[in-house]
């Protein structure tokens, strides 16, 4: 049976894949009915983060009050959102002022021709697809009943997949339909209770899911090399009208992820703090300390990811230098 095309991402696309319906309505009631205003100076600066160890950098700026200190008489909002997805539809609706996306969806809707580029990187870290059922040894084992849990399709943890397909299977696309979107947490309790096959989803939840019995079936890092995860990002409208929280953003993950690697004992217990104890320090040092992690401002291997995005169809343009997509914060940083 011949495979339906591959799918691709218009700009309508794009924003269909965030946080769309009930969804995105709970998200702008959730940021006070922000209409257009994030392309605006006011006072109040609405950012997204999502759940993870590559957050780590934001919750200590949250922790510590430092954007309110750089930036006095704004009011900092933050929001918990599933995905670079739900943060694309927020900064277009204006529900949101800038926020944080995993390199695949910023692709997508770059693309797309949504109007956004990267403040910062957050981190480099290696991407783990789990799975706790001994049949399943490699991808040849899945079934088109097996369940792959990632956020969403065009999340960077799909195109992980998609790549390690092509690889093992001669198919980029041969397990897109196996793919389920699901929150890294609620993948992690899924795939522990055998609702799901595997899980492809991101530190510490990964760690937790091998510390529970899961087995590594692909390592991100295998597939691409040393690559970016997540990122800061906002649109150009945005930016120009309020340079000083850009510059602000920036200098601030800068100094948290020097904290992290200069400190991490110290790291550690304010997010296990920010958790009120659910992963004690002494984890999350180990987690922080994880081989192959590191926090970094410089965006690495966004080309290499665009290509092949481009390669099986995912998205029709891509940047020809990584400098196109990025503020001035980080263009003089040895990015790739």
């Amino acid at each position: 049976m011949k495979r339906p095309p591959s799918p691709t991402y218009s700009r309508r696309d794009a924003l269909r894949l965030g946080a769309t319906g009930a969804g995105a309505l709970a998200l702008t009631a959730a940021c006070g009915g922000a209409g257009g205003s994030g392309s605006g100076s006011g006072k109040e600066i609405v950012i997204s983060q999502g759940s993870g160890l590559s957050y780590a950098a934001l919750v200590i700026i949250q922790a510590n009050g430092w954007l309110e200190k750089d930036l006095p008489g704004r009011t900092i909002s933050w929001r918990t959102v599933s995905g670079g997805n739900a943060t694309r539809d927020g900064l277009v609706s204006g529900s949101l002022h800038l926020g944080s996306s995993g390199l695949g969806p910023f692709l997508i809707g770059w693309g797309a021709g949504i109007p956004w580029k990267i403040i910062s990187s957050l981190n480099d870290m290696p991407l783990w697809l789990v799975a706790k059922d001994p049949r399943l040894r490699g991808l040849k084992d899945f079934r088109p009943t097996d369940k792959i849990a990632a956020i969403a399709p065009g999340s960077i943890q799909s195109v992980m997949l998609q790549r390690a397909a092509q690889q093992q299977l001669g198919d980029a696309h041969a397990l897109d339909r196996n793919i389920a979107s699901m929150a890294h947490p609620d993948a992690l309790q899924a795939l522990i209770g055998g609702q799901i096959a595997a899980a492809y989803t991101a530190p510490p939840f990964q760690f937790q899911a091998v510390e529970q019995g899961a087995r590594k079936l692909v390592d991100s890092y295998d597939l691409f090399g040393k690559h970016g995860f997540n990122t800061m990002v906002a649109t150009q409208d945005y930016a120009e009208k309020n340079p000083d929280v850009i510059a602000a953003v920036h200098r601030n993950i800068a100094k948290a992820n020097d904290l992290i690697v200069n400190s991490p004992a110290e790291a550690a217990r304010i997010l296990s703090q920010a958790e009120k104890g659910k992963i004690s320090p002494a984890t999350y040092q180990k987690y922080l300390t994880h081989p192959g992690i590191e926090y970094t401002t410089t965006p690495h291997s966004l080309l290499k990811l665009g290509a092949f995005m481009k390669e099986v169809g995912v998205v029709k343009k891509v940047p020809g230098d990584w400098r196109e997509v990025v503020f001035d914060t980080v263009k003089n940083e040895n990015g790739s």
